[in-house]
């Protein structure tokens, strides 16, 4: 995720390289993996960080042809702010509104720019190539598996203060939550911290 945090970071700050070669100065970054992974508590950050260091705006998608007059719109108020358009569960929005008209959104005559278009799905496999191996739709995509050891430790640290002062008990919690989703760490602090059990 680190990585991901990383290019989405230094998108923002390249227009001028994108121009140079009279590029839409746009990025499609696409997330797949397991429920509870991660890649929604991914797109929070990128999120947050879109709105607390970019002034930016998030524009939930889910009707692609909808979407297509609000971008228009958006870009006509507000051509230079950042944008970041969001589209959970990717695989079925397609499923539900159909494949042309994203693709359209994503890179036909609807795009827009200053916009980095952000996805997820659980079944990458559900969606078609024209999706998945076509660069200017998705550029960048990226597996988010379950938290690693070092993940896990930061989530217990950062949730529960007594687990910063105790080295001991924060490694027992790590070994105990291997191959947890973040939605499982949760749980394990309300089930002992909460719910004493």
């Amino acid at each position: 995720t680190s990585s991901l945090l990383a290019e989405f970071e230094t998108f923002w700050g390249i227009e001028d390289k994108f121009r140079a070669y009279n590029f839409l100065w746009k990025r499609g970054l696409l997330l797949w993996g397991p429920p509870g992974g991660g890649k929604t508590s991914a797109i929070q950050l990128m999120i947050k960080k879109l709105i607390t260091d970019h002034d930016g705006i998030v524009v939930a998608l889910e009707n692609p042809s909808d979407a297509t007059g609000c971008l228009q719109l958006v870009r006509a108020i507000e051509p230079k702010r950042p944008m970041v358009c969001v589209m959970e569960d990717f695989d079925a929005l397609v499923e539900s509104h159909g494949e042309n008209q994203y693709l359209a959104v994503l890179d036909g005559e609807a795009q827009v720019d200053n916009v980095i278009m952000l996805a997820s799905t659980n079944y990458p496999e559900r969606l078609d190539k024209r999706f998945v191996d076509r660069p200017s739709r998705f550029d960048t995509i990226m597996y988010v598996g379950m938290p690693s050891a070092a993940a896990r430790a930061a989530y217990f640290r950062a949730k529960d203060p007594a687990l910063q002062e105790d080295a001991e008990e924060l490694a027992l919690w790590v070994k105990a939550s291997a191959g947890f989703s973040v939605a499982h760490l949760k749980e394990m602090i309300v089930a002992v911290r909460c719910l004493g059990q």
